[in-house]
């Protein structure tokens, strides 16, 4: 069996949102087994889409992410979240410089990141700041507690930053806007849709430096 990587964070809300700016209206998506069998991500994220939509209701919450992670009948879930990021249809975030760089373009990142709680000025909850940086582009975004499972991963990248550290993940963000722009580097603001454990051999890495 592959070796699929645990979901740590999805947004099903973010995944509609993007889905539905790139692909077309989501209440419309027919999910035929042979497109996502042909390697587009629309088929892929449209499948990935149907899954959560048809097991739960509602935003993700860290007992939906456990689910998709533990659970047979939503195995399809955590082994599409997997393909869509290992797709080469989405651009790896390491190999675009910050002229190439774009909003409204998927991209899949596989680096080190700070995890940094930080509490909302809107609603007075607490939030993860998720910031990457990686060739000539760092990316940072807010994401919800409620949609993070795997606690213990979370709890563990979170002191690895509160100790000037970072900790490996793999994701897939959009790019809402481009906010800062050097001679050698641009930042730019993120939507995070999924993000999963590492690749192996990042993991392995990252424990050899500990």
């Amino acid at each position: 069996m592959a070796d699929y990587q645990h979901v740590m964070y999805a947004s099903r809300g973010g995944v509609e949102q993007v889905y539905s700016e790139l692909f077309g209206d989501v209440d419309q998506i027919t999910v035929e087994e042979r497109s996502r069998k042909t390697g587009t991500i629309s088929g892929k994220l449209g499948a990935f889409l149907t899954q959560i939509s048809s097991g739960f209701t509602g935003e993700l919450t860290e007992a939906e992410i456990h689910s998709i992670n533990f659970d047979k009948e939503m195995f399809k879930a955590k082994k599409l979240a997997n393909e869509i990021l290992s797709d080469d249809e989405i651009p790896d975030i390491s190999e675009v410089n910050k002229n190439e760089l774009e909003t409204g373009q998927l991209y899949r990142f596989s680096c080190e990141v700070e995890t940094k709680p930080f509490e909302s000025e809107i609603d007075n909850q607490t939030y993860i700041e998720v910031v990457g940086e990686i060739g000539e582009v760092r990316f940072k975004g807010g994401t919800s507690t409620e949609n993070w499972g795997r606690r213990s991963h979370l709890v563990q990248s979170v002191r690895a930053t509160a100790r000037g550290d970072t900790y490996p993940y793999q994701g897939l963000m959009w790019p809402l806007s481009l906010t800062t722009e050097t001679e050698n580097s641009i930042e730019c603001d993120v939507n995070f849709l999924l993000i999963c454990g590492p690749e192996r051999v990042l993991r392995d890495e990252w424990y050899e430096k500990q």
